[in-house]
C-alpha cells in the first residue's frame, strides 16, 4: 500500500535494555507521519532539548519541536511547509561555523524525466480504483501546461483491466490526463500526494527558528542521493561533504539512475559547496551507494561506502 502513511515509533529505554512504545504519549503525530526515509535528532533552536527532523517520499522536511518531552510539529513555523520531495537521507551538522546545526538532505536530483515545482508538482494518486482489494498508484507529471500519467497504456490497463475498453489503442490514450482517465468520484476517494522539490539541498539554520535553502552544486544533482558524509576532508578547517547514490531498478521508459560516481563537495565555511574533480578528490565510485560512514582502524581513518548488492567500498582518508 505504497503511498499511505504508516506508523513510526518512539521507543523509550527504561535503562535496562527494555523498550516501550510511547509514541501516543510523546509524539502522536508520528502515527501517521507519511513515508519516512530518514530522521535525525538536533537542537535546532538551542533551547537545550533535542528536536526531531524527518524526511520522506512525497513529504515535506518535517520538524518536531521538543516541548518538555513531547514532540510538537513546527514544520510550518520553520518555513518548511512547501519542501515536499522524494527525500532519501539527511545529515545534520554546523556547516558554516555559527554554532547552530544545519541540515544536508539528499533528494532525487535533476537528471531525470521527472521535473517538479510548487506550481507544477509531481503527483501520485493512491486508491483501489477498481475496487478489487488491491491498491494502485498513479503518478503524473507536467508536460507543458498539462499533467499526464507517467504509466504507459499497457502498464495501466494491466493493473486496471476495466480501462481496456476505454483505451483500445495508444492513440486514444496519448492526450489523457488523470482527470480524463478516472471519474471525479474516484479521484475524490484517492489519497493525493505531491512533490515540489527534487534537488538535493543544504538547509542553513537562520538562528531564528527557520531555514535558508541552498541547492547543492549541479554535480550533486546528476542522480538520486542516498548517502551523505560530512567532515573536514581536506583539513582546511571547513566542513565538506561526500555524496553518493544511484538507483538501478527503474523501468526502461524512465531509465536507470547511474550518473553519480560519488562527489566530494568542498565547503567555503559559509554553507556553499563546490564539487572537486576526480583528480582532486581521488573518488571514482561505481554502483549504488546507500550510506557513507567514517570509521577508525588503528591510526587510519577510513571512509566506508555501503553499496547495494555488492561489498562495501573503502577509501583511506589522507591528511
Amino acid at each position: 500500500m505504497y503511498g499511505y502513511p504508516c506508523k513510526r515509533y518512539i521507543l523509550q529505554n527504561d535503562g535496562k535494555g527494555i523498550f516501550k512504545d510511547v509514541t501516543g504519549e510523546v509524539a502522536p503525530v508520528l502515527e501517521k507521519a507519511g513515508m519516512i526515509t530518514d530522521g535525525k535528532w538536533l537542537d535546532y533552536d538551542k533551547d537545550g532539548r533535542l528536536d526531531l527532523v524527518v524526511t520522506g517520499e512525497y513529504m515535506a522536511i518535517r520538524i518536531f519541536h521538543n516541548e518538555k518531552g513531547v514532540l510538537k510539529e513546527a514544520t510550518e513555523q520553520a518555513g518548511l511547509g512547501k519542501t515536499n520531495g522524494w527525500w532519501k537521507c539527511i545529515v545534520v551538522g554546523d556547516v558554516n561555523g555559527d554554532g547552530y546545526e544545519d541540515m544536508i538532505v539528499g533528494n532525487h536530483g535533476l537528471n531525470s524525466r521527472f521535473k517538479a515545482s510548487a506550481d507544477k508538482p509531481v503527483r501520485m494518486y493512491v486508491s483501489d480504483f477498481d475496487q478489487n482489494g488491491t491498491v494502485e498508484q498513479v503518478v503524473s507529471c507536467y508536460n507543458g501546461e498539462k499533467s499526464y500519467p507517467v504509466a504507459l497504456r499497457h502498464d495501466l490497463v494491466e493493473v486496471l483491466p476495466y480501462l481496456k475498453k476505454k483505451y483500445l489503442k495508444y492513440e486514444s490514450y496519448k492526450e489523457q490526463g488523470v482527470e480524463d482517465i478516472f471519474t471525479a468520484e474516484q479521484l475524490s476517494k484517492a489519497t493525493k500526494l505531491e512533490a515540489y522539490e527534487l534537488r538535493s539541498c543544504v538547509f542553513i539554520n537562520d538562528k531564528k527558528g527557520g531555514w535558508i535553502v541552498k541547492p547543492l552544486p549541479v554535480e550533486a544533482q546528476l542522480s538520486c542521493m542516498y548517502g551523505i558524509g560530512m567532515d573536514d576532508y581536506d583539513g582546511d578547517g571547513k566542513m565538506d561533504l561526500l555524496t553518493g547514490g544511484n538507483f538501478y531498478q527503474s523501468k526502461p521508459e524512465v531509465g536507470i539512475y547511474d550518473a553519480s560516481y560519488g562527489s566530494l563537495l568542498k565547503g567555503d565555511g559559509n554553507g556553499n559547496f563546490v564539487a572537486m574533480n576526480e583528480k582532486q578528490s581521488g573518488l571514482l565510485l561505481k554502483g549504488q551507494v546507500r550510506n557513507i560512514v567514517e570509521i577508525k582502524a588503528g591510526k587510519k581513518r577510513l571512509i566506508l561506502f555501503a553499496m547495494n548488492n555488492e561489498a562495501p567500498k573503502i577509501f583511506t582518508k589522507e591528511k
